[in-house]
């Protein structure tokens, strides 16, 4: 046992270590870059006392972050009775959720679960996110799970009650891990916000987490909740560095200029707001500081101590650059002694954690994308386009294929995409001096496509907006060898795409695709298509970062826990700032929001949270500790059946068709490509504007009528897109016209297969 001299002489040990590698790893600096990657955080750890400091706000709890958890959990505090002051560095609230889709991942039997029979309870949510077949469940928290899995139905409750809307949706399941994804949920938990209230001037598309964060912020700023915009968290006072409690914040004016402006951007709304733009303002925290920064995947110095392949190259991250996650509440947690938790999750590469950009040759590859109505389009600058997997190949800085296309064209949540990102983000080795000393990198990957792939899909790669020449994420050249030496590897400008080396690769390509084999990487469903006429392109197709899967480790009720286990006074973390879950979606998220925020309101003199965790019976949903007595081998092994997102009852049905099925039943596919319709009568439409991204449809013709339509690739959100798809396709045959009335909600993904339709019917002689 420690004697508490050794364990004084300890604590100023681990002090003085830990402020010499935040030192190191930022270079003794604080940098506060609106819309950059820099690294935001202080260095000082000696901290002032108390009464030595001139606050210039205070409130009792100081919610710091305005996302999907900050806005949570200040308005749970704000109900059980706190005042509350949301410190955001942006210059409007909502975060990530505000440019996401919505999805509303929530369980533990919710109110929509109960209006479709769907059987869950808090056990059942437990124990899917705390089983260690799935990987999305194997490194949680056991007792941040349990927290969570206590609060769920009823913060989602609370939420529709505070304004939020759903979609009149089953719940869904997507990805589970027994047949082949990551997604331990073993019952339909996934519905969508139901946004059409709200327009998302961020994005300036159909993203609807603008229909969570809009209903919260407009509650907040009716009763009372004040706003500090504009302002980065950059240090929180503690009275020591591993004793004592924590105080307040300071923060740095951190306003929005867009290029070619000189004015701030503003805040949609304005109750509430604190008009301010001093340099450095301290606020202090009578109850509580919950941290609320959002997580960590913008830090390319934090991520890297996880993760060392996870380099600068990386810069397309989701949410940027109107959100970043850039690490700040993990490093100001830490000067003062917090922990980091569940760090295991942060090195799992498939799907929540790094995945392949949707649209190549922009910055911004994530996830569904931007428009030129977005507020902030000067700083998107380009849109991309969606790639067609059938007509590029994927090269590294070299020029040398770097994998099986294949495999990067897979669903984002698909475990198969695994073997090709291990190699991208390790497999280039170069010597650039020749003496010896190779190196191994990740780096910068490019797809390499031919004029004809861009006739095939109707591209327009000159148009302004769409392909980001100018900041040197696509290039184009008239030859092979003229593109390699355009090629700026950016990060890695020292590395340049050898001219020759391309050409081979691409020569080498188009054997295999004459000769059907793919001899190097075994490349079988988009080997399709040579590359062989000029112009040729490389865009853009570096892997990006989605969530933040690690954060500062903190205990049931969303407490900061310092690195001797014990609980820090005062001090709160939520959302990807918190350590303890690896889930996708925004039930997690909000859920640790509510708890922060409920734990916060009832510190005590000392600090500490005093409210309960136990589940509340109200909310304790069904009886279904029966489905958790799954111990036997036979129940985790692989079924290998559809890992793409389904409704709970879909899924339900096809698990007991498989159940029920023997040795001689007649495979589905092979009864499909019996079919002997003529494809003389076949005919083929797309659009390349759906909300996903390409819809392309099939029509069957007999004389002047259509009497099939079928979809036959598309990327749209289950729940909205795809139904919508499905009914355009029935009004359409009855129609026999592509002039039909978009689905309500679905305006993007109605238009595309109008588009897609009238395409098909001018291909086939149809008026």
């Amino acid at each position: 046992m420690f004697s508490e001299n050794n364990r004084k002489q300890l604590k100023r040990i681990a002090s003085l270590i830990i402020t010499a590698i935040v030192v190191l790893l930022v270079g003794q600096s604080a940098l506060t870059n609106v819309g950059s990657q820099s690294n935001v955080v202080s260095t000082g750890a000696n901290q002032p006392a108390t009464d030595e400091i001139s606050w210039d706000y205070e409130a009792d709890v100081v919610v710091v972050g305005a996302g999907a958890s900050g806005l949570t959990a200040a308005l749970k505090a704000l109900d059980d009775g706190a005042s509350v002051l949301l410190v955001e560095a942006n210059f409007d609230v909502g975060g990530h959720v505000a440019v996401s889709e919505g999805q509303f991942h929530s369980g533990g039997g919710t109110i929509d679960q109960d209006n479709w029979g769907i059987e869950d309870s808090a056990d059942l949510y437990y124990y899917d996110h705390t089983r260690g077949t799935s990987i999305n469940s194997r490194y949680n928290d056991p007792e941040y799970t349990r927290s969570i899995a206590n609060a769920m139905a009823e913060t989602y409750d609370w939420l529709l009650d505070n304004g939020i809307k759903t979609l009149d949706v089953e719940p869904m399941v997507r990805a589970y891990y027994r047949d082949g994804g990551n997604d331990g949920d073993s019952v339909g938990r996934m519905t969508y916000v139901d946004a059409s209230d709200w327009e998302n001037t961020y994005t300036g598309t159909e993203a609807a987490g603008i229909g969570i964060s809009r209903p919260i912020e407009q509650t907040l700023r009716q009763e009372g909740a004040q706003f500090l915009l504009n302002y980065h968290m950059d240090k929180i006072y503690r009275d020591g560095i591993f004793e004592g409690q924590v105080t307040g914040i300071q923060a740095s004016y951190s306003p929005t200029i867009l290029p070619g402006e000189t004015e701030p951007l503003q805040s949609l709304m304005s109750d509430g707001n604190i008009e301010e733009n001093r340099e450095i303002v301290n606020i202090k925290a009578n109850k509580a500081v919950i941290i609320c920064t959002g997580g960590s995947t913008g830090n390319v110095e934090f991520r890297t101590m996880l993760d060392p392949r996870l380099g600068e190259y990386m810069d397309g991250l989701a949410g940027m650059p109107f959100s970043d996650q850039d690490a700040s509440g993990e490093y100001a947690a830490m000067e003062i002694g917090a922990a980091l938790g569940s760090l295991g999750n942060y090195t799992s590469v498939v799907g929540a954690n790094i995945t392949a950009p949707q649209r190549f040759g922009t910055q911004y590859g994530y996830g569904r994308g931007w428009t030129e109505d977005s507020v902030i389009w000067p700083l998107v600058r380009t849109n991309g386009i969606v790639p067609d997997y059938n007509s590029l190949v994927i090269v590294n800085m070299v020029g040398e294929r770097i994998g099986n296309e294949d495999q990067y064209a897979m669903a984002q949540m698909d475990t198969a995409r695994e073997p090709f990102f291990d190699q991208a983000l390790t497999g280039t080795f170069i010597d650039l001096e020749g003496d010896g000393n190779a190196e191994a990198y990740g780096g910068p990957l490019w797809a390499i496509m031919d004029q004809a792939a861009v006739d095939r899909n109707g591209w327009d790669m000159e148009a302004e907006g769409v392909l980001d020449y100018a900041e040197g994420y696509a290039f184009k050249a008239d030859t092979l060898e003229e593109l390699a030496d355009m090629v700026v590897n950016k990060y890695y400008e020292d590395v340049e795409m050898d001219p020759a080396t391309l050409v081979d690769t691409i020569t080498r390509y188009n054997g295999f695709v004459d000769a059907g084999n793919d001899e190097d990487w075994q490349r079988e469903t988009t080997l399709v298509n040579k590359i062989e006429e000029g112009p040729f392109y490389a865009l853009w197709a570096t892997p990006s970062m989605h969530d933040t899967l690690a954060g500062i480790r903190v205990d049931g009720n969303m407490q900061v826990v310092d690195i001797y286990g014990q609980t820090i006074p005062n001090l709160f973390a939520a959302g990807e700032a918190s350590g303890g879950m690896r889930v996708h979606g925004l039930g997690r998220v909000m859920t640790s929001g509510y708890v922060a925020g409920r734990a916060a309101a009832s510190v005590d003199e000392e600090g500490f949270a005093t409210a309960d965790t136990a589940l509340n019976e109200a909310h304790a949903g069904a009886e279904t500790n029966h489905l958790t007595k799954t111990n036997k081998a036979e129940y985790f092994s692989y079924r290998g059946l559809s890992q793409g997102t389904m409704t709970h009852s879909e899924k339900m049905a096809e698990i007991e068709a498989w159940e029920q099925a023997d040795d001689s039943e007649t495979d589905t596919e092979e009864a499909v490509e019996a079919d002997d319709v003529s494809m003389d009568n076949v005919f083929e439409g797309q659009s390349n504007d759906g909300f996903g991204g390409r819809v392309r449809i099939q029509i069957t013709v007999d004389g002047d009528q259509i009497t099939d339509i079928q979809i036959l690739e598309q990327s749209e959100t289950v729940g909205i897109g795809v139904e919508a798809l499905d009914a355009l396709a029935e009004q359409a045959l009855v129609a026999q016209s592509a002039e039909l009335d978009v689905v309500s909600g679905a305006t993007v993904s109605s238009n595309a297969f109008m588009e897609a339709l009238q395409n098909a019917m001018e291909t086939a002689g149809l008026p």
